[in-house]
């Protein structure tokens, strides 16, 4: 029951203030579209920055009210959505995979499947709002879903991935391994867009790559499956940001807004698990449920499979949120200190033994990111 009315918790709080806030002010009807603070979030341009078609003789108003601002109640709120959420998901997601046990290679049963139901439970959320008018439907041509059907199918490897890897070791340390995801991103885009950064850029992932390997070397919850797991999410995860950037920059696709946007993207990705799940799941599907039945634990799988889906849609609404009233720096710090909360907080409920080895590479792993962040921000071209 607690479980339950955190999740209660957390859709309240997502429901008054992502679509209560960003509803538009009797002052932003009056004047172009282009002024208002939120009608074209930053991270949906092509490259990342702000938009500045903005007409300079009628500036937005600033923000009234200081520290309690509806700008800064938006941000606290959204971080603190996104991190009690992803908190949450990291949590009832390895308890599903407990649930569902594990196969003779130390893998968790039926990833895939559980991928996909951790998405289903994201559309089954964002399209009863579609249908009653509480959020405006996205307006896309068939053309736009193809267009963006790249997106969703980078998304869904991703998550399929840090689903196996979060089921095949600790917590902790997948997502030490995720946060080596700057080294992969850094590498795709200079192979395939020919983006070199700055030389301080790159001498910040050395101790993201140090950091990882120190806390795989001697840690007591290291995994094999749960390392080239985790390293695949992170590349997929570098694919997709790839394609992302020749979708997001066009009208259509800004206009859909952040919760939209996410709203689209985890339709496609629940799209694309499907075919995964009937090749690799289906033919161990009885299997799967006799030793389920002999666990006893059919109940925990169905609870912990729709609070993990839930928590996962929430916390990357938010994220995408955050991501529209913050600069891309200030969320990739904001995503790197999310990381080690996710690290206390599964070590805590999980009680997963870290060695000191293991806990120094974790810090490095974790500071390497946020150096990384700051430099990239610093030296951005």
């Amino acid at each position: 029951m607690r479980g339950f009315s955190a999740i209660c918790l957390l859709i309240a709080c997502t429901s008054s203030v992502a679509f209560s806030l960003k509803k538009p002010t009797k002052v932003a009807a009056k004047t172009s579209s282009s002024l208002s603070i939120h009608s074209k979030p930053t991270f949906l341009n092509a490259e990342g920055e702000a938009n500045t078609n903005v007409v300079a003789a009628a500036p937005p108003a600033p923000a009234k009210g200081g520290l309690f601002s509806a700008d800064n109640i938006a941000i606290t709120s959204y971080l603190a959505i996104w991190y009690l959420g992803n908190v949450f998901y990291n949590i009832y997601n390895k308890k599903a995979c407990i649930a569902l046990g594990k196969n003779a290679q130390g893998a968790s049963n039926a990833h895939w499947a559980l991928s996909a139901l951790q998405l289903f439970v994201g559309v089954l959320f964002v399209l009863p709002m579609w249908m009653t008018g509480i959020r405006k439907p996205p307006e896309m041509t068939m053309d736009n879903w193809k267009e963006i059907a790249p997106v969703g199918l980078w998304a869904s490897l991703a998550h399929a991935f840090s689903v196996l890897a979060l089921g095949a070791g600790a917590v902790s340390f997948g997502q030490i391994v995720k946060a080596a995801e700057p080294v992969f991103a850094a590498g795709t885009n200079a192979v395939l867009l020919g983006q070199i950064d700055h030389p301080v850029v790159y001498l910040a992932l050395l101790p993201i790559i140090g950091g990882v390997g120190l806390a795989s070397l001697k840690e007591l919850s290291f995994s094999v499956t749960a390392l080239v797991a985790a390293s695949m999410a992170n590349q997929a995860a570098a694919f997709k940001n790839v394609v992302s950037k020749g979708v997001m920059g066009k009208a259509w696709a800004k206009n859909l807004g952040p919760s939209n946007t996410y709203a689209v993207v985890n339709i496609l990705a629940m799209l694309f698990t499907i075919p995964f799940v009937l090749a690799f799941d289906l033919k161990d599907a009885g299997a799967v449920m006799n030793q389920v039945k002999a666990m006893g634990t059919g109940g925990d799988v169905l609870k912990y499979s729709a609070f993990s889906g839930l928590a996962f849609y929430i916390y990357n609404e938010a994220s995408f949120l955050a991501l529209s009233k913050l600069d891309p720096v200030s969320h990739s710090v904001a995503n790197t200190l999310k990381r080690v909360v996710i690290i206390v907080a599964s070590c805590m409920v999980f009680k997963t033994p870290m060695t000191l080895l293991g806990g120094i590479g974790s810090g490095i792993a974790v500071l390497g990111t946020l150096l990384y962040s700051l430099a990239k921000g610093k030296y951005k071209k």
